[in-house]
Protein backbone atom coordinates (compact mmCIF):
# COMPACT_ATOMS: atom_id res chain seq x y z
CA UNK A 1 0.00 0.00 0.00
CA UNK A 2 1.42 3.39 -0.99
CA UNK A 3 1.64 6.47 1.23
CA UNK A 4 -1.22 7.99 -0.77
CA UNK A 5 -3.31 4.89 -0.06
CA UNK A 6 -2.54 5.17 3.67
CA UNK A 7 -3.51 8.85 3.65
CA UNK A 8 -6.78 8.01 1.91
CA UNK A 9 -7.59 5.29 4.47
CA UNK A 10 -6.79 7.62 7.37
CA UNK A 11 -8.97 10.35 5.87
CA UNK A 12 -11.84 7.91 5.46
CA UNK A 13 -11.47 6.75 9.08
CA UNK A 14 -11.51 10.37 10.30
CA UNK A 15 -14.62 11.04 8.24
CA UNK A 16 -16.41 7.98 9.64
CA UNK A 17 -15.45 8.86 13.22
CA UNK A 18 -16.72 12.44 12.77
CA UNK A 19 -19.99 11.10 11.34
CA UNK A 20 -20.41 8.74 14.30
CA UNK A 21 -19.94 11.56 16.80
CA UNK A 22 -22.39 13.68 14.84
CA UNK A 23 -24.99 10.91 14.86
CA UNK A 24 -24.69 10.30 18.61
CA UNK A 25 -24.90 14.03 19.27
CA UNK A 26 -28.02 14.32 17.10
CA UNK A 27 -29.68 11.39 18.89
CA UNK A 28 -29.04 12.93 22.32
CA UNK A 29 -30.36 16.29 21.13
CA UNK A 30 -33.50 14.70 19.65
CA UNK A 31 -34.22 12.84 22.89
CA UNK A 32 -33.72 16.05 24.82
CA UNK A 33 -36.14 17.95 22.62
CA UNK A 34 -38.79 15.24 22.98
CA UNK A 35 -38.72 14.92 26.78
CA UNK A 36 -41.25 16.87 28.83
CA UNK A 37 -39.00 17.10 31.90
CA UNK A 38 -37.03 20.41 31.83
CA UNK A 39 -33.98 19.16 33.75
CA UNK A 40 -33.74 15.98 31.66
CA UNK A 41 -34.00 18.10 28.52
CA UNK A 42 -31.24 20.43 29.72
CA UNK A 43 -28.93 17.54 30.57
CA UNK A 44 -29.47 15.74 27.25
CA UNK A 45 -28.84 18.92 25.27
CA UNK A 46 -25.68 19.48 27.32
CA UNK A 47 -24.49 15.94 26.49
CA UNK A 48 -25.31 16.43 22.80
CA UNK A 49 -23.28 19.63 22.63
CA UNK A 50 -20.33 18.12 24.51
CA UNK A 51 -20.27 15.13 22.14
CA UNK A 52 -20.42 17.50 19.18
CA UNK A 53 -17.53 19.56 20.57
CA UNK A 54 -15.31 16.48 20.87
CA UNK A 55 -16.45 15.04 17.53
CA UNK A 56 -15.46 18.22 15.68
CA UNK A 57 -11.83 17.52 16.60
CA UNK A 58 -11.71 14.75 13.99
CA UNK A 59 -11.94 17.31 11.19
CA UNK A 60 -8.70 18.89 12.37
CA UNK A 61 -6.51 15.83 12.83
CA UNK A 62 -3.00 16.21 11.42
CA UNK A 63 0.41 14.66 11.91
CA UNK A 64 1.17 14.76 15.62
CA UNK A 65 -2.36 15.36 16.88
CA UNK A 66 -5.06 18.01 16.46
CA UNK A 67 -4.67 21.46 14.91
CA UNK A 68 -6.32 23.22 17.85
CA UNK A 69 -6.21 26.67 16.29
CA UNK A 70 -8.30 25.53 13.33
CA UNK A 71 -10.63 23.69 15.70
CA UNK A 72 -11.37 26.81 17.77
CA UNK A 73 -11.83 28.94 14.66
CA UNK A 74 -14.44 26.43 13.44
CA UNK A 75 -16.23 26.27 16.81
CA UNK A 76 -16.52 30.04 17.42
CA UNK A 77 -19.41 30.62 14.96
CA UNK A 78 -21.09 27.39 16.12
CA UNK A 79 -21.11 28.60 19.73
CA UNK A 80 -22.39 31.95 18.55
CA UNK A 81 -25.28 30.43 16.56
CA UNK A 82 -26.46 28.49 19.61
CA UNK A 83 -27.20 31.84 21.25
CA UNK A 84 -29.18 33.15 18.29
CA UNK A 85 -31.29 35.49 20.42
CA UNK A 86 -28.21 37.18 21.90
CA UNK A 87 -25.93 39.69 20.13
CA UNK A 88 -22.88 38.29 21.95
CA UNK A 89 -19.85 37.59 19.74
CA UNK A 90 -17.18 34.92 20.21
CA UNK A 91 -13.65 36.02 19.30
CA UNK A 92 -10.69 33.63 19.06
CA UNK A 93 -7.06 34.78 19.24
CA UNK A 94 -4.34 32.15 19.41
CA UNK A 95 -1.14 30.90 17.90
CA UNK A 96 -0.92 27.63 15.94
CA UNK A 97 -0.87 24.70 18.38
CA UNK A 98 -0.86 20.96 17.68
CA UNK A 99 -2.38 19.19 20.69
CA UNK A 100 -2.04 15.45 21.34
CA UNK A 101 -5.31 13.53 21.05
CA UNK A 102 -6.14 13.12 24.77
CA UNK A 103 -5.18 16.69 25.65
CA UNK A 104 -7.18 18.00 22.67
CA UNK A 105 -10.32 16.18 23.83
CA UNK A 106 -9.91 17.51 27.36
CA UNK A 107 -9.29 21.07 26.18
CA UNK A 108 -12.24 20.91 23.79
CA UNK A 109 -14.58 20.09 26.68
CA UNK A 110 -13.03 22.76 28.92
CA UNK A 111 -13.34 25.51 26.31
CA UNK A 112 -16.83 24.39 25.37
CA UNK A 113 -18.05 24.55 28.99
CA UNK A 114 -16.44 27.92 29.71
CA UNK A 115 -17.73 29.53 26.52
CA UNK A 116 -21.22 28.07 26.96
CA UNK A 117 -21.38 29.44 30.52
CA UNK A 118 -20.23 32.88 29.41
CA UNK A 119 -22.75 33.00 26.56
CA UNK A 120 -25.57 31.88 28.84
CA UNK A 121 -24.86 34.10 31.83
CA UNK A 122 -22.51 37.01 31.15
CA UNK A 123 -24.84 39.49 29.49
CA UNK A 124 -28.51 40.41 29.90
CA UNK A 125 -30.65 38.92 27.14
CA UNK A 126 -30.61 41.85 24.72
CA UNK A 127 -27.28 43.43 25.68
CA UNK A 128 -24.38 43.21 23.20
CA UNK A 129 -21.23 41.61 24.46
CA UNK A 130 -18.16 39.60 23.62
CA UNK A 131 -16.59 36.37 24.79
CA UNK A 132 -12.87 36.11 24.07
CA UNK A 133 -10.93 32.87 23.78
CA UNK A 134 -7.14 33.13 23.83
CA UNK A 135 -4.61 30.32 23.79
CA UNK A 136 -0.85 30.82 23.76
CA UNK A 137 2.41 29.33 24.96
CA UNK A 138 3.78 30.86 28.15
CA UNK A 139 7.11 32.63 27.57
CA UNK A 140 10.11 30.52 28.49
CA UNK A 141 7.98 27.58 29.59
CA UNK A 142 6.74 24.28 28.19
CA UNK A 143 3.26 25.24 29.36
CA UNK A 144 0.33 26.98 27.73
CA UNK A 145 -2.35 29.39 28.89
CA UNK A 146 -6.02 29.32 27.97
CA UNK A 147 -8.12 32.40 28.68
CA UNK A 148 -11.90 32.60 28.32
CA UNK A 149 -13.09 36.11 29.17
CA UNK A 150 -16.25 38.16 29.17
CA UNK A 151 -16.95 41.71 30.35
CA UNK A 152 -20.45 41.07 31.58
CA UNK A 153 -21.94 40.30 34.96
CA UNK A 154 -19.45 38.88 37.42
CA UNK A 155 -20.45 36.40 40.10
CA UNK A 156 -19.38 35.16 43.50
CA UNK A 157 -18.02 31.64 42.99
CA UNK A 158 -18.42 30.94 46.72
CA UNK A 159 -22.11 31.83 46.80
CA UNK A 160 -24.55 28.89 47.01
CA UNK A 161 -26.32 30.24 43.93
CA UNK A 162 -23.09 30.94 42.04
CA UNK A 163 -23.60 30.41 38.34
CA UNK A 164 -23.18 26.95 36.89
CA UNK A 165 -21.72 25.21 39.94
CA UNK A 166 -21.52 21.93 38.00
CA UNK A 167 -19.70 23.71 35.17
CA UNK A 168 -16.90 24.94 37.44
CA UNK A 169 -16.55 21.54 39.10
CA UNK A 170 -16.48 19.89 35.67
CA UNK A 171 -13.79 22.25 34.33
CA UNK A 172 -11.61 21.85 37.43
CA UNK A 173 -11.87 18.06 37.17
CA UNK A 174 -10.85 18.12 33.51
CA UNK A 175 -7.99 20.57 34.19
CA UNK A 176 -6.25 17.94 36.30
CA UNK A 177 -5.95 15.75 33.19
CA UNK A 178 -3.67 18.34 31.53
CA UNK A 179 -1.83 19.18 34.77
CA UNK A 180 -3.76 22.42 34.71
CA UNK A 181 -4.13 25.21 37.24
CA UNK A 182 -7.46 27.06 36.88
CA UNK A 183 -7.89 30.58 38.27
CA UNK A 184 -11.05 32.68 38.14
CA UNK A 185 -11.36 36.45 38.22
CA UNK A 186 -15.01 37.34 38.75
CA UNK A 187 -15.35 41.03 39.57
CA UNK A 188 -15.41 42.87 36.24
CA UNK A 189 -16.88 40.16 34.09
CA UNK A 190 -15.38 36.69 34.37
CA UNK A 191 -11.92 35.57 33.29
CA UNK A 192 -11.10 31.87 33.47
CA UNK A 193 -7.33 31.41 33.25
CA UNK A 194 -5.95 27.89 32.79
CA UNK A 195 -2.22 27.17 32.70
CA UNK A 196 -1.63 23.62 31.45
CA UNK A 197 0.82 21.20 29.88
CA UNK A 198 0.38 19.38 26.56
Amino acid sequence: MTDDDHDEVRAEMRHRAANTFQLISALARMRGQRTSEPEARRQLIWIAEAIGAVGALERHRCEGGINFQDYLLEMAPIWRRRQAASPTEVVVAMEPIIAPDQAASTLALIVHELVANALAHAYPEDAPGQVEVRLSRLPGEARYELLVMDHGRGFDPAAPSGRERFGLWFVRSLAAQVRGDLKLETRAGVTARLAFTL
